[in-house]
């Protein structure tokens, strides 16, 4: 039955909707009146009275919410870093070294507004800004700083998704008009169920020192388009030979995202010591990631490895200064497709192009003590498993 026709619903209606607004407003009044910052005399009083009544002044507290586990992780830890030092932070990012004259300006105007200073160090496969001043300033410019290069790292991932929607051989026409459209359809990252290939590789990682969180399959079509193409190329050079073999590059947190979208690039995982040349690296043990990481970092915090399908083909001994791989033989065009530590027994390899790796799996660890409930002993124990939940 339809009320509004009728004249004394409608001013039912009409009164309803203005007292629900009223009451709105006055909620609206009262909410605003909380977030209003407090004058010093309500402050001082408040102290007062807790003092009177006993009570302790509560300290000013950050609370973080969020659904990602491992966001909220590495958001607490870069908290608690940036409020742990007293008068300098430290900033460690790659992406230092696309800062072009416009950011370089910023810097500089962030330095001589808010009383700090700002020393750029660039050393081989390392980039750093020191930021040092009064605390709070500190704190503000850091702030700054840090949104700055997350823009840099969103324009860099945006210049190579549109490299390889060439490189993969897709028409402009086909290309999403949107670049979050891109990323929507052509980057999955979904969780695996429990097979017995993948519980026979978490076996592989937990014999290696990794205790696994969980583990999430990567699909990336315009990605393996380009990889595909790579393959073909380099098989169809050396026929009957191996051209790929399956490596592992830990990333850290911040970028495992862009790897998904974009492939793995020298920007976002860099080794302690690039003495093979100034490439992309990987490793074929993983107990070389666990040994390293156990030397950098704490022991419960996550651990980010990926798997990944690797075009190694020809591949010779590397060096520090190399940033191609040497040519096959003196004086020819064609050169290595790889370099690695040791050619008769080789562990780590390094490329020096991106498409020249296909990352197939993200394997979400720690080297910390696991609740015993996060595993089970036995793949059929547990099929499938929704986001956020661990492997077993």
């Amino acid at each position: 039955m339809d009320f509004s026709k009728d004249p004394g619903a409608a001013a039912y209606n009409e009164k309803s909707e203005m007292e629900t607004y009223k009451a709105f407003i006055t909620a609206m009044e009262k909410s605003k009146s909380k977030l209003q910052p407090p004058n010093n005399y309500s402050v001082l009083q408040g102290i007062r009275e807790n003092q009177e009544n006993g009570l302790k002044a509560k300290p000013p507290a950050i609370n973080l919410m969020g659904s990602n586990q491992e966001k909220m992780s590495e958001a607490l830890e870069w908290i608690q870093r940036i409020m742990t030092h007293q008068d300098q932070h430290i900033i460690e990012n790659n992406h230092i070294l696309y800062l072009g004259k416009k950011e370089h300006d910023i810097l500089s105007w962030l330095q001589e507004t808010s009383r700090v200073s700002i020393s750029e160090v660039i050393s081989p496969g390392k980039a750093v800004l020191e930021i040092k001043g009064a605390k709070a300033d500190v704190i503000e410019v850091v702030m700054n700083i840090e949104e700055m290069l997350c823009e840099i790292q969103e324009e860099m991932a945006r210049k190579k998704e549109q490299a390889l929607w060439s490189l993969s051989g897709q028409r402009t026409t086909q290309q999403p008009k949107l670049q979050d459209e891109m990323k929507e359809k052509k980057f999955l990252r979904c969780l695996m169920p429990l097979t017995q290939e993948i519980y026979d590789k978490k076996k592989q990682f937990e014999n290696c020192g990794l205790q696994v969180i969980k583990v999430e399959k990567i699909d990336n079509e315009v990605l393996m388009a380009a990889f595909q193409k790579k393959k073909k190329m380099m098989e169809e050079r050396m026929p009957g030979k191996p051209v790929s073999q399956r490596l592992f590059q830990q990333v850290p947190q911040q970028f495992c995202e862009v790897v998904c979208r974009v492939g793995f690039q020298r920007v976002y995982s860099v080794p302690c010591d690039p003495k093979y040349g100034a490439g992309i690296y990987f490793t074929k043990n993983l107990k070389n990631l666990a040994y390293q990481d156990k030397k950098t970092s704490a022991t419960n915090k996550p651990i980010y490895v990926f798997e990944a399908e690797v075009l190694t083909g020809s591949y010779c001994l590397g060096h520090q200064q190399a940033i191609v791989p040497p040519p096959l033989s003196p004086g020819v065009i064609d050169r290595h497709d790889s370099v690695v530590d040791n050619v008769s027994r080789p562990e780590t390899f390094v490329i020096f192009s991106s498409v020249q790796a296909m990352p197939q799996y993200l394997w979400t660890c720690t080297q910390g003590p696991i609740r015993p409930q996060d595993y089970s002993s036995n793949p059929r124990n547990r099929g499938t498993f929704s986001s956020g939940s661990p492997v077993d």
